[in-house]
């Protein structure tokens, strides 16, 4: 429009006719007047955005609705395009998120649609975008109008429903420990003998045996039956690296829901924390109450999303290393600047300890439980929480409480072609050595340890935990 005003204003100037000129200068006040309408229309806009997510509960690969109104406050029509941004990671299946319509003043607009995030995590649906035209059909213009609304996807539906059908196939049994609900109530097995302590019951003192050693003796007891849990869950950098297989973080979280469940109906009371390279993320305590279970899953769904990068290349200039004690713990993923900044500063003693919060939180949970034996399951990959989970294998030591360390083995998460050259395969000897380090050093201190791939299911790890050979 505004070159064919140009064009008219230079013919008539070249010709010398003032019609030209004045439709030129009417031509350019007409795209003047519908720009500036068009331009005020768009500041002046007042939508109200109501969007809703259907389910209350998302799992990864599923359907879930998504219902969008629209209220035009504006006394202006707006006319366009009107479209519910998608998240990245996501994909609609039904439904549409877009249409192209006129929205008058005081009216509502309609949209609903069925997407399928792909990934675990948190999804954001940003806002409303609308391409945007003119009453006049001239302009063109694209609005965003932010108004975000989060969708968090949980593990896959699959993963869900396997653990809640493990009720009755499977369970664990420790020594000395029930699994039938009657005996978890009854009260107490006698455990040994000590000195009277004045304030003991009368009716636990050893009277046969005054005469004999002529002082007065209690006899002790011990709760028998269940056994208190907690599944600390590692979401540390190195966990939610996704490189060819599944990531490490999304295993450990289905094991631990699914382990969570079996001890559950086990009878054994369970909790679940989440915890990183600096502090416990989120937690809740071990408890055998009727939605237990539901409130697990609340707090693993908060666990961060896996994270995709490029494996890192290792240059031919990389000296390979003279002994297993200078191997990195990791696997050539993780050999990046902030894991060795973080095993530099462990190693030399600094302040800022790897996993303190995990050693902290073990601490507690002793703490509260006033003596009573505890189970406590680490699932990491012992990179930056390695020196935190000996440490809690020594307090476990200390205190008479069990650790199982279930180990996501990071060799065995990396299934790409990768050319077996002499550097590849010593930094592979160098990983499972010290791998078997660490094992040793947890079984010297009382502990159970199992090696795990992501071929390893639950109950596989149920069955090695109940023969014994973790």
């Amino acid at each position: 429009m505004m070159a064919a005003s140009i064009a008219f204003a230079l013919a008539g100037f070249l010709t010398l006719n003032l019609s030209w000129i004045f439709l030129a200068v009417a031509i350019a006040g007409v795209f003047v007047y519908a720009r500036g309408r068009f331009v005020q229309e768009i500041e002046e806009t007042d939508l109200d955005i109501r969007r809703s997510v259907l389910d209350d509960l998302t799992f990864t690969d599923e359907p879930t609705g998504v219902s969008v109104e629209v209220l035009n406050k504006d006394p202006v029509a707006v006319r366009g395009v009107f479209e519910d941004i998608l998240p990245q990671d996501c994909e609609i299946l039904a439904g549409s998120n877009k249409t192209d319509t006129v929205l008058p003043s005081r009216s509502l607009l309609d949209l609903s649609y069925t997407i399928a995030p792909r990934t675990r995590g948190d999804h954001i649906i940003p806002g409303l975008r609308i391409d945007r035209v003119d009453v006049f059909g001239l302009q063109e213009e694209i609005q965003v109008i932010e108004k975000g609304t989060m969708l968090r996807a949980h593990t896959r539906k699959e993963t869900l429903d396997t653990a809640r059908k493990m009720v009755g196939k499977e369970h664990l049994e420790f020594s000395g420990m029930a699994r039938n609900p009657s005996i978890v109530l009854r009260e107490l097995e006698f455990d040994g003998i000590r000195d009277y302590i004045p304030g003991d019951r009368a009716r636990d003192i050893h009277w046969k045996l005054l005469p004999k050693l002529g002082k007065l003796m209690t006899k002790t007891y011990k709760k028998e039956g269940s056994l208190q849990t907690m599944v600390f869950v590692d979401c540390g950098r190195s966990m939610r690296i996704e490189t060819d297989s599944i990531a490490k973080i999304d295993h450990a979280l289905d094991l631990s829901m699914q382990l969570s469940n079996v001890l559950l109906i086990s009878y054994h009371p369970a909790g679940v924390a989440t915890f990183d390279e600096l502090k416990v993320l989120d937690k809740i305590s071990p408890a055998l109450g009727r939605h237990q279970f539901e409130k697990i899953v609340h707090i693993l769904r908060n666990v961060p999303k896996a994270v995709k990068v490029s494996e890192v290349k290792e240059g031919p200039e990389k000296p390979a290393r003279k002994s297993v004690e200078d191997a990195p713990l990791g696997g050539p993923v993780q050999r990046t600047e902030f894991m060795t900044t973080l095993e530099k500063m462990a190693r030399g003693g600094s302040k800022l300890s790897l996993g303190m919060g995990l050693e902290g939180a073990f601490k507690e949970v002793l703490a509260k439980s006033k003596g009573q034996q505890l189970l406590f399951i680490v699932v990491s990959d012992l990179i930056s929480s390695r020196d935190a989970v000996l440490t809690g294998a020594k307090i476990c030591q200390s205190a008479g409480s069990r650790l199982l360390v279930i180990h996501t083995y990071d060799g065995w998460y990396q299934k790409g072609e990768r050319v077996l050259d002499m550097n590849l395969m010593e930094g592979l000897y160098s990983d499972l050595a010290d791998s078997l380090r660490i094992e040793a050093a947890l079984r010297g201190l009382g502990s159970m340890y199992i090696r795990i791939g992501p071929a390893d299911t639950t109950a596989g790890i149920v069955r090695a935990i109940r023969r014994g050979k973790a």
